[in-house]
């Protein structure tokens, strides 16, 4: 009754699939980001996400106090 086999080790997540979850998470996020900016500003997806990365450079040199 129950398990036909006791002896089975379970084994938690490795590092490498920790690293893949987090990267999976990212990108999910990154690609519906770049969606919804391409729907809202009328865009292709290519076009919203090469605006989309500059905007983050600009405004990330702009809060270190770096402007061109």
């Amino acid at each position: 009754m129950g398990f036909e086999d006791a002896h089975t080790e379970l084994k938690g997540a490795d590092e490498l699939d920790i690293v893949y979850s987090g990267l999976e998470e990212i990108m999910c996020n990154a690609v519906k980001e770049n969606w919804q900016f391409a729907v809202k500003r009328n865009l292709t997806f290519r076009d919203a996400c090469f605006v989309n990365a500059i905007n983050k450079v600009y405004n990330s040199y702009k809060e270190t106090g770096i402007m061109i």
